[in-house]
C-alpha cells in the first residue's frame, strides 16, 4: 500500500512539469512575447536613459554647489604669508621671517556656488537635444515593439502552417498504407502487377519522408515560438488557431505610403536625430561666445581646529574662449554629422516606400493565387476520388492511386502555404505602414482563432 501511495505522489509531483501548456491565441502570444523580449527591454532602458539625460540638461541651469576642505603644511614664503593673512595671525613680527618662514599649518573648510547667467546657448541647446533624444528613443521603442509584434506573428503563423502540414502528411501516409494493404492482398492473388506495387511502395516511402520532415519542422517551430515567448520549450507551446481564407479590409498603395510617411516610428526617430545633430552643430558654432556666471564662496581658515576665521567672496565671472585652433575642424565635423543624419533619414524614407511596395505586392500575389491553389486542390481530390473505385474495379493500378494521393498532398501543402502567405504578408504590410497595432493583432487573432 505504501508503494502505491508513493508512486501516486511521485506522479502528482511531476504532472506540472510534463503537462502541455494551453494553446495560445495570437493576441495572447504577442502580449506574452512583448513582455519577455530583451530587445524591447533594451529600448525601454534607452528611453529611461534619454529621460535622465534631459533631466540632467535641465538641472544644469541651476549651476553647482560644492563643499571644500583641505589641510596644508608648508614653508613656501608666499603660502606662509597668505595663510597667516587668512588665519588673521599676521603681524609685524611676521615680516621678520617673511623670507624664511616657519612651517605654516592650515585647516580650510568652505562652500562654493555658481549659477550660469549666459552660456552661449549651451544649456538651452543641451535641453533641446535632450528633448529630441528622448523623443527619438520613444520612437525607437515603438518601432521595435512593432517589429517584435511582427516577429511573434510570423512565428505563430509558421507553427500553424507546420502543424497543418504535419497533420496532412500523417493522413496521407495512413490512406496510402491502407491502399497498399489492399494491394498486397491483390498482389498475392496475382491481381496486381509487382512493378506497380513496388512503385506504389516507393511513393509511400516518399510520403513517409514528408511526414517525418514536416513533423520535425513542426517541433522546431514550436520550440522557436516558445523561446520567442520566453518560456521553456519543454512546456509544449501550441498555437490556438487555424489557417483560413481571412478577408481583410482592402488598402491601396497611396494609403499605405501615406500611413508610412506619417507614422513610421523609425523615420520619426531619424527625424529627431537629424534635428539633434543640427542643434549640436549650432552649439559648436556658438562655442566662441562668452560664458557669464554668478558665483559666491565662503571659506574658513585656522592654524588649529579652533579659532576659525572666515571670509567670503561674491562676483560675476566672464569667460571668453579665444584662439581654439580646433574650432573650425570641430565645426566641420558637426556639419558632416548633420549631413550624414539627413542622408540616413532620406534613405529610410525610400526604404519605407520599398517595404510598403514589396509587402503589398506579396499580399496581392498570395490573394490572387489563392483561388488557383483552391481549384488545384479540388481537382486533385476529385482525381483521387475517381481513381479509388476504378482501382477497386481493377480498371486502374494502385500506382496511379498513390500518385493521385501524393498529388493531393502537394496541392494541400500549396493551398495552406498560400493561406499562410496571405496572412503573413497582410501582417508585413501593416508593419511596413506602421499600423500593426493591438487592434490589428486582435483582428488577425479573431479571424484565425479556433
Amino acid at each position: 500500500m505504501m508503494n502505491t501511495k508513493t508512486t501516486l505522489l511521485t506522479i502528482l509531483l511531476f504532472l506540472p512539469l510534463t503537462a502541455q501548456a494551453a494553446p495560445l491565441t495570437l493576441e495572447a502570444a504577442v502580449e506574452q512575447g512583448l513582455k519577455a523580449d530583451n530587445v524591447l527591454k533594451e529600448q525601454a532602458a534607452r528611453v529611461s536613459g534619454a529621460k535622465a539625460g534631459l533631466s540632467q540638461a535641465r538641472l544644469a541651469r541651476l549651476g553647482g554647489f560644492k563643499l571644500k576642505g583641505m589641510y596644508t603644511d608648508g614653508t613656501d614664503p608666499v603660502y606662509a604669508f597668505a595663510t597667516a593673512m587668512k588665519q588673521g595671525t599676521f603681524s609685524m613680527a611676521s615680516m621678520a621671517t617673511i623670507n624664511d618662514p616657519d612651517p605654516a599649518r592650515n585647516y580650510m573648510a568652505g562652500i562654493e556656488a555658481g549659477i550660469p547667467l549666459f552660456t552661449g546657448f549651451a544649456v538651452s541647446n543641451a535641453v533641446k537635444m535632450g528633448k529630441l533624444g528622448t523623443e527619438a528613443a520613444r520612437s525607437g521603442y515603438e518601432r521595435a515593439r512593432s517589429g517584435i509584434t511582427f516577429k511573434i506573428t510570423y512565428q505563430w503563423l509558421t507553427v500553424l502552417l507546420r502543424a497543418r502540414l504535419a497533420a496532412l502528411a500523417g493522413e496521407s501516409v495512413k490512406a496510402a498504407e491502407a491502399e497498399l494493404k489492399t494491394a498486397q492482398m491483390l498482389k498475392d492473388k496475382g491481381m496486381v502487377l509487382g512493378s506497380d506495387y513496388y512503385g506504389a511502395e516507393a511513393i509511400l516511402s516518399t510520403l513517409r519522408g514528408y511526414s517525418l520532415a514536416w513533423n520535425m519542422a513542426q517541433e522546431l517551430e514550436k520550440e522557436k515560438l516558445a523561446l520567442t515567448l520566453g518560456v521553456d520549450p519543454s512546456a509544449g507551446v501550441e498555437a490556438a488557431g487555424a489557417l483560413r481564407e481571412a478577408a481583410y479590409a482592402g488598402t491601396n498603395r497611396g494609403q499605405l505610403d501615406a500611413a508610412a510617411a506619417g507614422g513610421r516610428r523609425d523615420i520619426k526617430a531619424l527625424e529627431k536625430m537629424t534635428a539633434l545633430y543640427k542643434t549640436s552643430e549650432a552649439s559648436q558654432k556658438n562655442s566662441v561666445l562668452p560664458v557669464v556666471e554668478a558665483f559666491g564662496s565662503w571659506e574658513t581658515n585656522s592654524q588649529s581646529l579652533s579659532e576659525f576665521r572666515d571670509n567670503r567672496m561674491l562676483g560675476l565671472r566672464l569667460t571668453l574662449p579665444l584662439g581654439d585652433p580646433a574650432y573650425f575642424a570641430k565645426k566641420d565635423a558637426a556639419r558632416a554629422e548633420t549631413a550624414a543624419a539627413a542622408s540616413r533619414l532620406d534613405e529610410a524614407r525610400k526604404q519605407a516606400s520599398l517595404e510598403v511596395a514589396e509587402a503589398l505586392n506579396n499580399y496581392k500575389a498570395a490573394k490572387e493565387n489563392l483561388p488557383i491553389a483552391r481549384e488545384t486542390l479540388e481537382k486533385a481530390r476529385q482525381s483521387l476520388e475517381l481513381f479509388r473505385p476504378l482501382y477497386r474495379q481493377g480498371r486502374q493500378s494502385v500506382l496511379e492511386v498513390l500518385r493521385a494521393q501524393a498529388s493531393v498532398l502537394q496541392a494541400e501543402a500549396h493551398y495552406y502555404e498560400t493561406l499562410y502567405k496571405l496572412n503573413l504578408y497582410h501582417a508585413q504590410t501593416l508593419l511596413a505602414s506602421e499600423t500593426l497595432d493591438a487592434g490589428a493583432v486582435k483582428e488577425i487573432s479573431d479571424k484565425l482563432g479556433i
